[in-house]
């Protein structure tokens, strides 16, 4: 038997998904249909939280698509979004307000550096921004704000030259605009590779509304769901599975601006959550909040949802311990895949160990040798996914975009296999990307850094696992003839350069690196070093 497997074919949310056009007129259709149910409670850069019923939400989208028309923007326009998580409301009605007009948003990590934020904003050809006052200042001074025609602020007094937030409320009534279609694009996410800088993943309407609607079945996510997270919008998760299946399902969407874990119990409780999304550093942290209070009520959780890392064995015991009626599901996907892929349900977390579950409705999975053969079951290789949600390509960079999509297939870098029931096993990785808590890290992105360095000959950068984040970061660096290694030195080159959570933990100075006969580093000895404690973070021999 051949390791290839799919959902059954669910033909009624095949045929729901034909049947609506735009992520508008999901919009519209709910606030026909349910205006008055709550869509959305989250945090707002004007201070507490903003909450919107599905018939505000699409009147306030409607309103600030008006005044973007009124001072420009026009369909094909690609307008990023760069602002801190207490902005989340203003974010996703700057979204929705982008997607009426026909634009084309972007997420840009706020943990970014100046030249990362550049990177996104030149490769994708923004011709504006919307941010926050805490970005408005360092955008001005980049080089690529001279080609941005649009600044438009998330509040008011932003800063000079902005235009404030308010403002863009105040316009007569948007003019007829033709809607998107299903092959309108929608977004442009950036992900981390394996040759350098992170590249855009270009999603649709028709994308982006088939991961809602895929995510929604597979989590049984409806419209009575109060569903929380705490991941940051800047994310596939925070654009596509999250607010995306919310108004597939008609739920209210519950968002953070921050993880703080006694913050994020409390909301838990007073709004009846009962559908909750978060990597498994999240739930971790949640255990210990629950650990050091005595536990917490709450009545209404009926899901724990997780994906993005492996969850410790004794976490998932230790959540159904203190609540046994709440079911467990375990998620795997990335952003090229919308994000869906396999989901492993309740009944089989106990009785599949290990596994990530079967196909999500309308999702496909198979692996392939190194000859692009489909193996037989047991037998691994690289997963492949298939869906109605997987990406149009990477904006700009064809040769990748052939590479990694293939008759639709997305390519995942990740090796695998499937057991004769359908259940997909993750084994190992051929990209070399590092999953830290749920953030997607290339380790050849932190090596270009290093190498920027005149102290380094040669630079390797590995995952190591994490008790809480899953894998952290580690560095390998050998010193050029006569340097020596100045690590505050080095540490303020990769803070210049890199996000936060792109820093290496440690920093070994080896030698130098091992390889093989062709001159290959070999990382995986690199990791039999850390994990065999037998290394101080300046690399020499430990105690």
């Amino acid at each position: 038997m051949t390791s290839s497997y799919s959902h059954h074919p669910a033909p009624l949310l095949q045929a729901q998904l034909a049947d609506v056009t735009s992520v508008n007129a999901l919009l519209d259709s709910w606030a026909g249909r349910a205006g008055d149910r709550l869509a959305i409670d989250m945090p707002s850069i004007e201070g507490g939280r903003l909450r919107h019923t599905y018939g505000e939400l699409r009147d306030i989208t409607l309103l600030m698509a008006a005044g973007l028309h009124a001072v420009g923007l026009r369909a094909g326009d690609r307008i990023a979004i760069l602002a801190e998580g207490g902005a989340y409301a203003q974010c996703v009605v700057a979204y929705l307000a982008l997607l009426r007009l026909g634009c084309i948003m972007v997420p840009v990590n706020p943990r970014f550096v100046d030249e990362e934020i550049e990177h996104a904003l030149t490769l994708t050809g923004c011709t504006g921004l919307f941010a926050s006052a805490a970005f408005a200042g360092r955008v001005d001074r980049m080089d690529v704000a001279r080609s941005l025609r649009f600044r438009l602020g998330m509040r008011d007094a932003v800063a000079p030259a902005w235009i404030d937030w308010s403002a863009l409320r105040q316009a007569a009534p948007l003019p007829d605009v033709p809607d998107a279609t299903p092959t309108s694009p929608a977004n442009i996410i950036f992900t981390s590779g394996t040759t350098g800088k992170p590249k855009g993943v270009l999603h649709t309407h028709g994308t982006a509304l088939a991961c809602g609607a895929i995510y929604a079945s597979a989590v049984t996510l409806g419209a009575g769901d109060v569903y929380h997270h705490p991941i940051p919008f800047c994310t596939s998760s925070g654009t596509q599975f999250t607010l995306m299946a919310a108004l597939w399902a008609g739920a209210t969407l519950v968002t953070e601006p921050e993880f703080k874990a006694p913050d994020v119990l409390a909301r838990m409780r007073s709004l009846g959550t009962t559908v909750f999304l978060g990597v498994p550093s999240h739930l971790l942290f949640l255990l210990d909040e629950l650990r050091r209070t005595g536990g917490v009520e709450l009545p209404a959780l009926r899901v724990w949802n997780y994906g993005g890392a492996v969850m410790p064995r004794e976490a998932i015991d230790t959540l159904r311990k203190a609540f046994p009626k709440v079911a467990q599901r375990q998620n795997y996907g990335m952003t090229e895949t919308g994000p869906t892929g396999t989901l492993l349900g309740p009944g089989d977390i106990d009785a599949r160990p290990g596994s990530t579950g079967r196909p999500m409705p309308l999702c496909e999975v198979r692996i392939l040798d190194e000859r692009g053969n489909v193996t037989m079951t047991g037998q691994g290789g690289e997963i492949c996914v298939r869906s109605p949600a997987c990406m149009q390509g990477y904006y700009g960079n064809s040769v990748a975009t052939q590479e990694t999509l293939q008759d639709g297939w997305v390519h995942t870098g990740d090796v695998g296999y499937l057991d004769a029931d359908g259940f997909l096993y993750y084994t190992d990785r051929r990209k070399d990307i590092i999953n830290r808590g749920g953030l997607k890290v290339g380790s050849i992105e932190i090596e270009e850094v290093l190498y920027r360095s005149d102290q380094i000959l040669e630079a390797a950068v590995i995952a190591v696992p994490h008790p809480r984040l899953g894998e952290d970061i580690a560095a390998f660096v050998v010193a050029r003839p006569g340097a020596t290694i100045d690590r505050p030195a080095l540490d303020r080159l990769l803070q210049g350069a890199l996000a936060s959570f792109k820093m290496p933990r440690s920093i070994h100075v080896l030698a130098a690196l091992p390889r093989n006969a062709m001159g290959k580093v070999l990382k995986a000895e690199l990791r039999q070093l850390v994990a065999g404690g037998t290394l101080r973070d300046d690399g020499a021999p430990a105690p």
